[in-house]
């Protein structure tokens, strides 16, 4: 019974976990987009280089998402595993 609130919690939080993280990522590179490439190509016609503070932002948020990705899948898959050692 205990394992079984366990496996359940982890569900629910390794799903959300994934969603929200699928989510956050997806909005901030449609943004990244907008801000780096579309409007100073729209407004100056040209594109401007990316700082080291940017690429830096960059980096560290892909990072932060992979390592969350990674811990929701880690919830998922102990949440859906099949229970191998048969207890008598």
């Amino acid at each position: 019974m205990r394992t079984r609130k366990r496996r359940i919690i982890s569900a629910v939080v390794g799903g959300s976990l994934l969603l929200a993280t699928i989510v956050q990522a997806y909005f901030s590179s449609v943004g990244f987009y907008q801000d780096y490439y579309a409007i100073p190509k729209e407004k100056y016609g040209v594109l401007t280089p990316l700082c080291w503070q940017d690429v830096t932002f960059l980096t560290a948020f892909w990072l932060v998402a992979i390592a969350l990705v990674y811990a929701s899948f880690r919830l998922l898959k102990y949440a859906f595993r099949r229970n191998s050692s048969v207890t008598s």
